[in-house]
């Protein structure tokens, strides 16, 4: 029977839609689920959630829970990675202190200030879990979800043995917006990816045996670079979520490179469209999303999983997301490419060995097997090799402790405008992660 552990057990946004995913798909329907979670209440819901699901799919997957970690991870086969420590109040500090000093972030969670003090929270635990792992359950696969993703997978890879694959949906979304663009079914579309998380670039687009990137720049000079911008609908706390793709068409034409994740993540990677001229990114049709709207979703999505718990019909779909795929590749069943983060093994000839990059791999029975596509192209080399040397600095930080790489890693990003802020704002961050260590 595969083992599955999902770290994190009490998402109620994460948790409902793997669970129904792993029911759904026949290869993994005779799975052991196991839920841990250090929120007794949380995982109580999660897991009567998941029995429900399991019980309506009608297979005979397991679905358990513990609030022991050493008791979830052994004999492990998969361990899902998918936590937010410290919560929404953490995350306030990753978007306000920095607005303090003059810099915007859409989202907070992979670059900039944001990523940096998320990923400080974060690695440590991830390598923890890694390392018991090693002794529990060393054979298995860590499946990462939590963003900074490149950050965690990185401090995983560089600390432990552990096979680890980060997974992201953000490429699938974009094939998703190209493909309403032209009017065609997603699967006619067929695309090379390199780079890293949330600023991959496609480097090849073929739409039903069409050059795609040509037909993009076509659609761009006859309806231009804000076509899309005005499509708002403000009454709605996931308008934010919507991709207007001005950003991503803004550098498309002026670089030659399209990259393959959204706007809101684009930008905190090339910070000049969040600028106060550029009303904070609304101008290109990219929207702070604050904690007051992540706390309203919370909250509907908590109610979702309360009505469905206490007997509400619900019609059980399969998500878009490539997670309980690859799963089942690996243990067997059918074979498949996927979007993953894995170390660069040589697969992007032009970024450092053993950092993490966002590629194409085969996966299967025999394994990850990232598919090579040379160097970058020199515009989205100059672009993303930066943030690599960053990430670095930022793993080394929260494995050794060390403030100055840390420092270094702020000094170096370019959200930051003014250097005398630098250290300050690093401060201020460190201090407010204090509150958040998890163990």
């Amino acid at each position: 029977m595969t083992k599955i552990v999902f770290i994190g057990g009490g998402s109620v946004q994460w948790s409902p839609k793997i669970v129904t995913d792993i029911a759904l798909c026949e290869t993994l329907a005779g799975a052991q689920v196991v839920l841990y979670d250090i929120d007794a209440e949380a995982l109580d819901l999660l897991t009567r959630a998941g029995k429900r699901i399991a019980a309506q799919a009608g297979g005979s997957l397991q679905v358990t829970a513990t609030m022991d970690r050493a008791e979830a991870l052994r004999a492990a086969d998969f361990v899902i990675f998918c936590v937010g420590i410290g919560g929404l109040p953490a995350m306030r500090h990753d978007l306000e202190i920095p607005e303090c000093y003059g810099i915007y972030q859409p989202v907070g969670d992979t670059v900039g200030p944001g990523g940096l003090a998320r990923g400080l929270r974060h690695i440590p635990l991830a390598v923890q879990v890694a390392r018991e792992m090693e002794q529990l359950c060393p054979d298995a696969w860590m499946l990462n979800l939590t963003n900074p993703m490149t950050t965690i997978c990185r401090g995983m890879t560089r600390a432990t043995g552990i096979r680890t694959i980060g997974l992201c949906h953000e490429v699938n979304g974009v094939s998703r917006h190209l493909a309403a663009l032209f009017d065609v079914p997603v699967e006619t579309l067929s695309l090379e990816v390199a780079g890293i998380n949330h600023l991959p670039t496609i480097l090849r687009l073929d739409i039903g045996g069409r050059n795609g990137l040509d037909m993009l720049r076509d659609w761009l000079a006859e309806r231009g670079r804000f076509a899309l911008v005005d499509q708002l609908d403000l009454n709605s706390v996931f308008d934010v979520f919507i991709d207007r793709l001005a950003v991503k068409l803004t550098l498309f034409e002026q670089l030659g490179v399209l990259f393959g994740a959204g706007d809101r993540h684009v930008t905190e990677f090339i910070p000049g469209f969040l600028t106060e001229a550029n009303e904070r990114g609304r101008r290109y049709g990219v929207l702070m999303t604050t904690i007051e709207q992540r706390e309203e979703m919370a909250h509907l999505r908590r109610a979702e999983v309360e009505a469905f718990v206490g007997g509400r019909p619900e019609e059980l779909e399969p998500s878009t997301e490539q997670l309980t795929s690859v799963m089942a590749a690996l243990t067997g069943g059918p074979a498949g490419k996927f979007i993953v983060n894995v170390p660069n093994q040589g697969q992007i000839d032009n970024l450092p060995r053993e950092a993490v990059v966002e590629c194409i791999a085969e996966v299967s029975s025999m394994g990850v097997r990232p598919l090579a596509v040379g160097p970058l192209p020199s515009a989205a080399y100059a672009v993303i090799a930066p943030h690599v040397g960053r990430q670095e600095l930022i793993v080394e930080a929260a494995l050794t402790g060390r403030r100055e790489p840390a420092l270094a890693a702020l000094a170096t990003d370019p959200q930051v405008r003014d250097p005398a802020t630098v250290e300050p704002m690093l401060d201020e961050l460190l201090e407010a992660n204090v509150a958040f260590r998890a163990g």
